[in-house]
């Protein structure tokens, strides 16, 4: 990571004066004149107390989330009440429309996930902690190697069964389609394991939440739900014991589209045509 590290690190100085500003009359995400329009604002149940994106701009031409413009910068609040922001070198953008929490190192403090952009490398998975009292970057994949290319980030949760939050993530759901899961291992992304054939986004869309999490097969374990390549069946997928396995299908009438949903054991799926399919899991 020193490529990203570097320039990310000379700029911090000049973000902290870009940024001063807007802290002295946004103490929370709903009055921030700099958050990104159309993004989520994550709550948070241990330190941090909400996250979001800020800093809208139109420097990368992708449009995979539907929008000329992107994030360049990054929020929290802390339980106490201090605000906290990252803001990004001009080379890079947060391709996302919301910045997750979770601890995943166990530390009882939580990191904030998100999907960082290289303007010439395309995307990588991001993990910012505030173990200093600052917003720093801890830990990332590596990008993906060339521009206009994406990754979405699926659920968080402890799908191998080892105790701990993996983050599951879907490389380039437009070309390659190959569902990943990594786990944070001594302050480096790993990745575990991985799946072929999955899709979890439509280009232009801005909703990213494909997907869903459930015991399927009654182990113990949380499988995760998503559609295949051409979106035309939800696959149930198991990651215990770090080895990734279908262990279930179901057929829809036409490609889903939209987020995913459970509720009372009721998989909700939003399908392309207006329509919403329902399934019963147990």
């Amino acid at each position: 990571m020193p490529a990203t590290q570097s320039p990310i690190r000379l700029f911090l100085a000049i973000a902290a004066l870009l940024v001063w500003p807007a802290l002295a009359q946004a103490q929370t995400a709903a009055n921030d004149p700099q958050r990104l329009v159309e993004s989520e604002v994550t709550a948070g149940q241990r330190d941090i107390a909400e996250a979001w994106l800020i800093l809208p701009n139109n420097r990368y031409d992708h449009k995979v989330l539907g929008r000329s413009y992107e994030a360049g910068g990054l929020r929290v609040r802390m339980r106490d009440g201090a605000v906290l922001s990252f803001v990004l070198p001009d080379e890079f953008v947060f391709e996302d429309r919301l910045a997750r929490l979770a601890d995943l190192d166990g530390d009882g403090h939580d990191e904030v996930i998100v999907v960082m952009t290289s303007l010439n490398k395309g995307a990588s998975l991001a993990v910012f902690g505030t173990d200093s009292g600052q917003l720093q970057l801890k830990a990332q994949t590596p990008f993906i190697g060339q521009p206009h290319r994406w990754l979405n980030p699926a659920a968080i949760a402890d799908f191998t069964g080892e105790g701990r939050p993996d983050i599951a993530l879907v490389q380039m759901p437009h070309l390659v389609k190959r569902l990943e899961l990594w786990t944070l291992r001594n302050g480096k992304l790993v990745r575990i394991t991985s799946f072929d054939g999955v899709s979890t986004h439509q280009i232009g869309s801005g909703e990213t939440k494909m997907f869903a999490t459930y015991d399927a097969n009654k182990d113990g374990v949380l499988d995760l739900i998503v559609p295949d390549s051409d979106r035309q069946n939800l696959l149930m997928i198991s990651f215990a014991g770090g080895r990734a396995k279908k262990v279930g299908s179901i057929a829809v009438p036409v490609p889903a589209l939209g987020n995913f949903s459970i509720q009372d054991d009721v998989l909700t799926v939003p399908l392309a045509n207006g329509d919403v399919f329902r399934t019963g899991l147990e």
